[in-house]
């Protein structure tokens, strides 16, 4: 229940540990000098004395039951496939969720263009991004507005959780966690989840500097605004270990909460407990809000017989640094934006009408080749010149990368200046950790 709710009989800090107990402070404890709470839920035992430093009066009320959110997070680790497939990640792709409290020193108050810049900059066929923001954000700024500062990251890929549920299937789901002082980036911290800490809200005395979060804060990598945003968060991913000795003081009878917390309810309202045992309950799976990538900005790496590509959502900027080395444009057929259109080195089709690849051709001058998906491992190209391949892959036992990466690694193997022999005959393609096996026919 909300701390602030002063009318509540009951008061938890299951909201979430930011609050330690700092969200029982003397103001949002004491009325007209009378303890307003009838029990106060603590998540830990160390919480005791810190509320006997601030409110000694309170300290007959507490009671320690452990914290239900987090133990109800823990309950439903064994379904992260699930909710993984529920928001579109499947093995090969790292799931970096964005976690932001709200106010002026969150991660979206402080760092406003970070959310963007990680969906610009992080190669799509590798990793996704969600969006976690605070109730409060959503609440005190309206849908409307929170929905609109990410907009041009959410074309480009973005998921948005809304503030009623799926954060904490997303936390289960996630790989990394690049977040703030609030809620949720502590619980990846407790989940053993790598952190990167965007913004902190120490510098303005947001926290009670003896708080769990404090300390968790204070040995938190940070996130260097300035430099690129990839090799950080490769970084952090590689390099991590655990806050256990931090986390520890916040998260007490781990497992129990359900049932502590259901007896002292009973308890307050004067009535039997049931029998059966208290057991979490499945989270429900995330709904996000997404967007359609249509155009991207692709890197073709070749290596010996090797070609690496690397996608990158078009609509985005990005900051010297985090630039794609030698870029060129692939635009879905279905782009709305003309600019893209008339930019693209290859234009894909989805089920298109006899004859589109030559029409395509002859509108934008500048096309180097298009690109018609005709399966899961095969793609018809028609070059410039009139050439015709049919580009597929046999079976990898990693899996087989997106279709729409086949055109780039042809294109980036002959505008090298590659054989167009050694193209038929086989070369290898790379995306992320997975890697095929690639034969054009004429």
């Amino acid at each position: 229940m909300p701390h602030g709710a002063g009318y509540n009989r009951l008061l938890s800090p299951a909201d979430g540990p930011e609050s330690g107990v700092s969200g029982l402070a003397r103001r949002q404890l004491v009325h007209e000098g009378r303890i307003v709470p009838a029990a106060i839920a603590l998540s830990h035992h160390e919480q005791l004395a810190r509320l006997e430093r601030d409110c000694p009066e309170a300290l007959p009320r507490a009671v320690v039951v452990g914290d239900l959110v987090f133990d109800r997070i823990r309950a439903n680790l064994a379904r992260r496939d699930r909710y993984r497939r529920a928001l579109g990640v499947g093995p090969h792709r790292k799931l970096v969720l964005v976690s932001s409290t709200w106010g002026a020193h969150s991660l979206l108050g402080a760092n406003g263009d970070l959310v963007a810049r990680l969906v610009a900059e992080l190669p799509v066929d590798e990793y996704q991004v969600v969006l976690v923001a605070h109730p409060n954000a959503w609440y005190g700024h309206g849908g409307l507005q929170v929905r609109l500062w990410p907009a041009d990251a959410r074309d480009g890929g973005l998921l948005v959780l809304p503030p009623q549920q799926g954060w904490q299937a997303a936390l289960v789901a996630s790989d990394v966690i690049v977040g703030d002082h609030g809620s949720v980036t502590f619980y990846g911290a407790a989940l053993g989840r790598p952190v990167l800490l965007a913004s902190s809200g120490r510098e303005a005395e947001e926290l009670d500097p003896g708080s769990p979060t404090a300390l968790l804060s204070g040995t938190l990598p940070r996130l260097d605004p300035a430099g690129a945003v990839l090799p950080q968060i490769e970084r952090v991913m590689a390099a991590h270990g655990p806050h256990d000795d931090v986390t520890g003081r916040t998260f007490g009878m781990p497992g129990q909460a359900d049932g502590l917390l259901r007896r002292l309810a009973y308890r307050l309202m004067e009535l039997p407990e049931p029998a059966a045992p208290a057991t979490a309950r499945p989270l429900a799976e995330p709904l996000p809000e997404r967007g359609e990538v249509l155009s991207f900005e692709v890197e073709a790496v070749v290596g010996g017989d090797c070609v690496t590509v690397r996608r990158y959502p078009a609509v985005l900027e990005r900051r010297p640094g985090g630039q794609v080395r030698d870029p060129h444009l692939v635009v879905d057929a279905e782009e709305v934006n003309p600019r893209l259109l008339e930019n693209a080195a290859i234009v894909v089709g989805r089920d298109p009408r006899p004859g589109w690849a030559q029409e395509t051709l002859r509108r934008y001058p500048g096309c180097f080749m298009t690109a018609e998906i005709v399966g899961d491992r095969s793609v018809d190209l028609t070059l410039r010149d009139g050439e015709r391949l049919r580009v597929g892959t046999t079976p990898a036992p990693g899996g087989d990368p997106e279709p729409r990466c086949l055109p780039s690694a042809v294109y980036g193997w002959l505008v090298r200046g590659r054989s167009r022999e050694d193209l038929r005959s086989g070369i290898t393609v790379r995306v992320g950790d997975r890697q095929v096996v690639v034969n054009c026919d004429a």
